[in-house]
């Protein structure tokens, strides 16, 4: 989802990297992380959601919430799975 920094309306914003707690926290860690990330100008600097008009924002918050039930649900998937072998 490309988006023109709400600043400068000349650059691309992009996500900041969430690559130090995929190493950490494996899966559901970049989820977690990749949900958090704030968006970054190249001449702005950090840039808060509050500043991008309300679609994108609407768009952002909805992916969100869609990567944490994500996260929620691997975490799920992996105890069920560890409390199935167990059982064998």
């Amino acid at each position: 989802m490309e988006q023109y920094c709400p600043r400068c309306n000349e650059n691309h914003v992009s996500k900041s990297a969430t690559h130090g707690a995929a190493r950490s926290a494996g899966l559901v860690g970049m989820l977690v992380a990749n949900a958090a990330a704030s968006y970054t100008c190249p001449q702005c600097g950090k840039i808060p959601l509050s500043e991008f008009p309300e679609e994108f924002q609407s768009a952002v918050k909805r992916k969100r919430v869609f990567s944490i039930l994500g996260a929620v649900g691997v975490f799920l998937a992996v105890i069920v799975l560890l409390f199935v072998m167990q059982g064998m």
